[in-house]
Protein backbone atom coordinates (compact mmCIF):
# COMPACT_ATOMS: atom_id res chain seq x y z
CA UNK A 1 0.00 0.00 0.00
CA UNK A 2 1.36 3.09 -1.12
CA UNK A 3 1.95 6.31 2.04
CA UNK A 4 -0.75 7.98 2.79
CA UNK A 5 -0.97 11.81 3.70
CA UNK A 6 -1.76 13.46 7.05
CA UNK A 7 -5.13 13.87 6.08
CA UNK A 8 -5.58 10.06 4.44
CA UNK A 9 -3.89 8.88 7.83
CA UNK A 10 -5.99 11.14 10.61
CA UNK A 11 -9.70 10.22 8.55
CA UNK A 12 -8.84 6.47 8.66
CA UNK A 13 -7.87 6.81 12.57
CA UNK A 14 -10.96 9.13 12.91
CA UNK A 15 -8.35 11.95 14.72
CA UNK A 16 -7.69 15.18 13.71
CA UNK A 17 -4.79 16.10 11.13
CA UNK A 18 -3.38 17.95 13.97
CA UNK A 19 -3.52 14.92 16.25
CA UNK A 20 -1.74 12.86 13.14
CA UNK A 21 0.94 15.58 13.24
CA UNK A 22 1.48 15.53 17.11
CA UNK A 23 2.15 11.83 17.10
CA UNK A 24 4.38 11.78 14.20
CA UNK A 25 6.32 14.57 16.12
CA UNK A 26 6.16 12.53 19.39
CA UNK A 27 4.04 15.14 21.62
CA UNK A 28 3.14 13.39 24.78
CA UNK A 29 0.05 15.64 25.21
CA UNK A 30 -1.85 13.31 22.90
CA UNK A 31 -4.85 10.87 24.07
CA UNK A 32 -3.24 7.58 24.56
CA UNK A 33 -6.15 5.87 22.52
CA UNK A 34 -5.96 8.15 19.74
CA UNK A 35 -2.40 7.97 19.34
CA UNK A 36 -2.39 4.02 19.22
CA UNK A 37 -4.92 4.42 16.35
CA UNK A 38 -2.82 6.59 14.92
CA UNK A 39 0.55 4.45 14.96
CA UNK A 40 -1.89 1.37 13.98
CA UNK A 41 -2.83 3.08 10.61
CA UNK A 42 0.43 4.36 10.37
CA UNK A 43 2.32 0.92 10.46
CA UNK A 44 -0.24 -0.79 8.21
CA UNK A 45 0.07 1.87 5.33
CA UNK A 46 3.74 0.95 5.66
CA UNK A 47 5.40 4.40 6.99
CA UNK A 48 6.95 2.71 9.22
CA UNK A 49 9.52 0.06 7.89
CA UNK A 50 8.19 -3.38 9.09
CA UNK A 51 10.00 -5.46 6.24
CA UNK A 52 13.37 -6.07 8.81
CA UNK A 53 10.56 -8.02 11.02
CA UNK A 54 10.84 -10.98 8.34
CA UNK A 55 14.33 -11.15 8.44
CA UNK A 56 15.74 -14.53 9.72
CA UNK A 57 18.22 -14.82 12.77
CA UNK A 58 20.70 -17.20 11.30
CA UNK A 59 23.65 -17.20 14.37
CA UNK A 60 24.70 -14.66 17.01
CA UNK A 61 25.51 -11.46 16.21
CA UNK A 62 27.09 -10.51 19.59
CA UNK A 63 24.89 -7.06 19.09
CA UNK A 64 22.37 -6.13 21.72
CA UNK A 65 20.23 -3.55 20.45
CA UNK A 66 20.15 -0.01 23.55
CA UNK A 67 17.14 2.02 22.79
CA UNK A 68 17.23 5.29 25.21
CA UNK A 69 14.43 7.70 25.35
CA UNK A 70 17.28 10.61 25.41
CA UNK A 71 20.82 11.53 25.97
CA UNK A 72 20.44 14.50 27.25
CA UNK A 73 19.83 13.71 31.02
CA UNK A 74 23.40 12.97 32.67
CA UNK A 75 21.66 9.10 34.15
CA UNK A 76 20.90 7.93 30.92
CA UNK A 77 24.80 8.84 29.87
CA UNK A 78 25.62 6.94 32.82
CA UNK A 79 23.75 4.16 31.98
CA UNK A 80 24.93 3.61 28.79
CA UNK A 81 28.16 4.29 29.57
CA UNK A 82 28.01 1.31 31.62
CA UNK A 83 25.85 -0.76 29.40
CA UNK A 84 28.89 -0.55 27.40
CA UNK A 85 31.45 -1.58 29.15
CA UNK A 86 29.27 -4.61 30.69
CA UNK A 87 28.40 -5.74 27.76
CA UNK A 88 32.02 -5.56 26.43
CA UNK A 89 33.25 -7.82 29.03
CA UNK A 90 30.77 -10.24 28.33
CA UNK A 91 31.36 -10.51 24.59
CA UNK A 92 28.84 -8.18 23.35
CA UNK A 93 28.99 -4.50 21.46
CA UNK A 94 25.70 -2.35 21.85
CA UNK A 95 23.96 -0.68 18.86
CA UNK A 96 22.41 2.55 20.52
CA UNK A 97 19.68 4.79 18.88
CA UNK A 98 17.11 7.83 20.65
CA UNK A 99 14.41 7.60 20.31
CA UNK A 100 13.85 11.30 21.79
CA UNK A 101 10.17 10.36 23.27
CA UNK A 102 8.94 9.95 19.75
CA UNK A 103 7.24 5.78 20.04
CA UNK A 104 7.33 6.37 15.85
CA UNK A 105 11.41 6.93 16.15
CA UNK A 106 11.37 3.91 19.35
CA UNK A 107 9.55 1.21 16.57
CA UNK A 108 11.84 2.44 13.97
CA UNK A 109 14.90 1.57 16.26
CA UNK A 110 13.46 -1.50 17.12
CA UNK A 111 12.93 -2.35 13.66
CA UNK A 112 16.36 -1.54 12.89
CA UNK A 113 17.41 -3.61 15.22
CA UNK A 114 16.12 -7.13 13.97
CA UNK A 115 17.17 -6.05 10.80
CA UNK A 116 21.06 -5.48 11.93
CA UNK A 117 20.21 -9.21 13.53
CA UNK A 118 20.79 -7.89 17.14
CA UNK A 119 20.44 -11.07 19.30
CA UNK A 120 18.53 -9.08 22.46
CA UNK A 121 16.99 -5.67 22.92
CA UNK A 122 16.90 -3.09 26.16
CA UNK A 123 14.66 -0.28 26.03
CA UNK A 124 13.85 2.63 28.16
CA UNK A 125 10.23 2.48 26.13
CA UNK A 126 9.00 6.03 25.73
CA UNK A 127 5.34 5.01 26.96
CA UNK A 128 2.95 2.37 26.35
CA UNK A 129 2.98 2.45 22.61
CA UNK A 130 4.97 -0.62 21.72
CA UNK A 131 5.08 -2.63 24.65
CA UNK A 132 2.84 -4.88 22.88
CA UNK A 133 4.46 -5.15 19.65
CA UNK A 134 7.88 -5.74 21.93
CA UNK A 135 6.30 -8.69 23.92
CA UNK A 136 5.82 -10.14 20.10
CA UNK A 137 9.62 -9.36 18.32
CA UNK A 138 10.44 -13.08 18.48
CA UNK A 139 14.16 -11.62 20.42
CA UNK A 140 14.91 -11.14 24.12
CA UNK A 141 13.76 -8.18 24.75
CA UNK A 142 14.05 -6.40 28.15
CA UNK A 143 12.91 -3.14 30.00
CA UNK A 144 15.33 -1.41 32.02
CA UNK A 145 15.10 1.58 34.69
CA UNK A 146 11.26 1.00 34.74
CA UNK A 147 8.85 -1.72 35.70
CA UNK A 148 6.39 -3.54 33.44
CA UNK A 149 4.47 -6.44 33.95
CA UNK A 150 4.28 -7.48 30.62
CA UNK A 151 7.76 -8.28 29.84
CA UNK A 152 10.66 -8.43 31.49
CA UNK A 153 12.42 -5.73 33.46
CA UNK A 154 14.83 -4.06 35.80
CA UNK A 155 14.09 -1.12 37.85
CA UNK A 156 14.27 0.89 40.60
CA UNK A 157 11.15 1.07 43.51
CA UNK A 158 10.19 4.12 42.78
CA UNK A 159 7.87 4.24 45.26
CA UNK A 160 9.69 2.81 47.81
CA UNK A 161 11.91 6.01 46.44
CA UNK A 162 9.11 8.08 47.30
CA UNK A 163 8.51 6.98 50.57
CA UNK A 164 12.25 7.23 51.75
CA UNK A 165 11.93 11.21 50.52
CA UNK A 166 9.24 11.71 52.76
CA UNK A 167 10.53 9.74 55.91
CA UNK A 168 13.52 12.05 55.63
CA UNK A 169 11.55 15.12 55.79
CA UNK A 170 8.82 14.12 58.65
CA UNK A 171 11.80 12.79 60.82
CA UNK A 172 13.80 16.34 60.17
CA UNK A 173 10.51 17.97 61.42
CA UNK A 174 8.86 19.44 58.23
CA UNK A 175 4.78 19.04 58.04
CA UNK A 176 4.53 21.35 54.29
CA UNK A 177 5.76 19.42 51.98
CA UNK A 178 6.25 20.19 48.21
CA UNK A 179 6.96 18.17 45.21
CA UNK A 180 8.26 18.84 41.31
CA UNK A 181 7.90 16.46 38.66
CA UNK A 182 5.94 16.03 35.51
CA UNK A 183 3.32 14.11 36.64
CA UNK A 184 1.40 11.85 39.59
CA UNK A 185 4.09 9.25 39.18
CA UNK A 186 5.05 6.34 41.18
CA UNK A 187 7.64 8.46 43.49
CA UNK A 188 4.69 10.80 44.26
CA UNK A 189 2.46 8.24 45.30
CA UNK A 190 4.68 6.74 47.23
CA UNK A 191 5.53 9.87 48.62
CA UNK A 192 2.00 10.94 49.29
CA UNK A 193 1.15 7.64 51.12
CA UNK A 194 3.74 8.56 53.53
CA UNK A 195 2.86 11.68 54.72
CA UNK A 196 -0.76 9.96 55.07
CA UNK A 197 0.14 7.87 57.35
CA UNK A 198 1.87 9.96 59.82
CA UNK A 199 -1.19 12.38 59.60
CA UNK A 200 -0.48 14.77 56.71
CA UNK A 201 -2.37 15.57 53.73
CA UNK A 202 -0.53 16.78 50.87
CA UNK A 203 -1.41 20.18 49.07
CA UNK A 204 -1.70 20.04 45.50
CA UNK A 205 -1.06 23.72 45.50
CA UNK A 206 2.39 22.68 46.27
CA UNK A 207 3.77 20.51 43.19
CA UNK A 208 4.94 22.34 40.52
CA UNK A 209 4.23 20.92 37.70
CA UNK A 210 7.15 21.30 34.59
CA UNK A 211 6.46 19.81 31.45
CA UNK A 212 10.09 18.26 30.61
CA UNK A 213 12.11 16.81 32.68
CA UNK A 214 15.17 16.31 31.48
CA UNK A 215 15.52 17.58 27.62
CA UNK A 216 15.44 21.04 27.67
CA UNK A 217 16.19 23.13 30.94
CA UNK A 218 14.94 26.77 29.71
CA UNK A 219 11.24 25.02 29.68
CA UNK A 220 12.36 23.34 33.55
CA UNK A 221 13.12 26.90 34.41
CA UNK A 222 10.30 28.65 32.61
CA UNK A 223 7.98 26.69 34.77
CA UNK A 224 9.54 26.42 37.75
CA UNK A 225 9.45 30.61 37.42
CA UNK A 226 5.63 30.63 36.70
CA UNK A 227 5.05 28.65 39.57
CA UNK A 228 7.02 31.50 41.40
CA UNK A 229 5.40 34.02 39.96
CA UNK A 230 1.77 32.94 40.88
CA UNK A 231 2.75 32.21 44.23
CA UNK A 232 4.09 35.49 44.80
CA UNK A 233 7.62 34.05 45.84
CA UNK A 234 5.72 32.67 48.84
CA UNK A 235 6.03 29.23 48.59
CA UNK A 236 3.90 27.39 51.35
CA UNK A 237 6.31 24.49 51.94
CA UNK A 238 9.59 23.60 53.82
CA UNK A 239 10.84 20.73 51.97
CA UNK A 240 10.34 19.73 48.00
CA UNK A 241 11.07 16.62 46.52
CA UNK A 242 12.32 16.38 42.87
CA UNK A 243 11.42 13.76 40.34
CA UNK A 244 14.80 14.02 38.94
CA UNK A 245 18.08 15.63 39.32
CA UNK A 246 18.59 18.28 36.90
CA UNK A 247 14.78 19.42 37.86
CA UNK A 248 15.86 19.77 41.55
CA UNK A 249 19.68 21.37 40.24
CA UNK A 250 17.26 24.02 38.44
CA UNK A 251 14.83 24.77 41.35
CA UNK A 252 17.62 25.09 43.50
CA UNK A 253 19.48 27.87 41.56
CA UNK A 254 16.13 29.86 40.97
CA UNK A 255 15.81 29.49 44.92
CA UNK A 256 19.29 30.91 45.70
CA UNK A 257 18.31 33.80 43.00
CA UNK A 258 15.64 34.91 44.93
CA UNK A 259 17.97 34.72 48.30
CA UNK A 260 15.81 31.17 49.61
CA UNK A 261 18.36 29.07 51.53
CA UNK A 262 18.75 25.51 50.70
CA UNK A 263 17.92 23.86 53.69
CA UNK A 264 17.90 26.38 56.10
CA UNK A 265 14.27 27.21 54.49
CA UNK A 266 13.44 24.88 51.77
CA UNK A 267 15.06 20.92 52.06
CA UNK A 268 15.59 19.75 48.61
CA UNK A 269 15.86 15.58 47.99
CA UNK A 270 16.21 14.61 44.20
CA UNK A 271 16.13 11.57 42.04
CA UNK A 272 18.68 9.27 40.62
CA UNK A 273 21.78 10.55 42.02
CA UNK A 274 23.97 11.95 39.35
CA UNK A 275 27.30 13.62 39.13
CA UNK A 276 25.23 16.99 38.95
CA UNK A 277 23.98 15.83 42.61
CA UNK A 278 27.19 15.38 43.57
CA UNK A 279 28.94 18.63 42.12
CA UNK A 280 26.28 21.01 43.83
CA UNK A 281 25.81 18.98 47.27
CA UNK A 282 22.19 18.14 46.23
CA UNK A 283 20.63 15.42 48.08
CA UNK A 284 19.26 12.37 46.53
CA UNK A 285 18.11 8.69 46.14
CA UNK A 286 20.67 6.78 44.14
CA UNK A 287 19.88 4.85 41.02
CA UNK A 288 22.50 1.90 41.48
CA UNK A 289 23.51 1.57 38.07
CA UNK A 290 25.88 -0.68 37.86
CA UNK A 291 24.10 -3.69 39.97
CA UNK A 292 21.15 -2.24 37.41
CA UNK A 293 22.91 -2.76 34.37
CA UNK A 294 24.63 -6.37 35.46
CA UNK A 295 20.99 -7.41 36.58
CA UNK A 296 19.49 -6.82 33.51
CA UNK A 297 22.72 -8.09 31.07
CA UNK A 298 22.51 -11.50 32.98
CA UNK A 299 18.50 -11.04 32.26
CA UNK A 300 18.64 -10.74 28.90
CA UNK A 301 22.07 -13.28 28.51
CA UNK A 302 19.67 -15.83 30.06
CA UNK A 303 17.16 -15.33 27.57
CA UNK A 304 19.43 -15.62 24.74
CA UNK A 305 21.92 -18.56 25.59
CA UNK A 306 19.97 -20.77 27.99
CA UNK A 307 15.94 -22.32 27.44
CA UNK A 308 15.01 -20.60 30.24
CA UNK A 309 11.06 -20.17 31.49
CA UNK A 310 8.67 -17.72 29.68
CA UNK A 311 7.47 -16.38 32.63
CA UNK A 312 7.93 -13.22 32.84
CA UNK A 313 10.94 -11.35 35.11
CA UNK A 314 10.28 -8.48 36.73
CA UNK A 315 13.04 -6.87 39.10
CA UNK A 316 12.44 -3.81 41.19
CA UNK A 317 16.15 -2.64 43.27
CA UNK A 318 16.10 -1.03 46.11
CA UNK A 319 16.41 2.95 46.48
CA UNK A 320 18.91 4.55 48.45
CA UNK A 321 18.80 7.99 50.02
CA UNK A 322 22.30 9.43 49.92
CA UNK A 323 22.59 13.05 51.90
CA UNK A 324 24.24 15.98 51.31
CA UNK A 325 24.08 19.37 52.54
CA UNK A 326 20.69 20.23 50.60
CA UNK A 327 18.78 18.70 53.08
CA UNK A 328 21.18 18.27 56.34
CA UNK A 329 18.89 20.74 58.77
CA UNK A 330 16.44 19.87 60.72
CA UNK A 331 13.23 22.19 61.69
CA UNK A 332 13.46 23.07 65.40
Amino acid sequence: MAKLTMKEIAKLAKVSQSTVSRVINGNEKVNEDAAKRVLKVIEDVGYIPNSAAQTLKRSQSKIIGVCVTETYNPYFVELVDVLESEARKLGYSILLHNSKHNPITEWESIQNFIARQADGVICIPTGEYNLQRMNKLGIPTVIITQNHQSLDSVGLDHMQAGKIAAEKFIHAGHTKFGFIGTALDDKFLGYKSVLYENGFDFDLNNFIRVEEASTNNYLIRQDIESYLKEKKEQLDFTCIFAGNDLVALEFLEMAQERKIRIPEDISLIGFDDTYLSKIMGISSIHQPIEDMVKTTLEVLLNRIENEVSTEKVNIKLDPVLIERTSSNYKKS
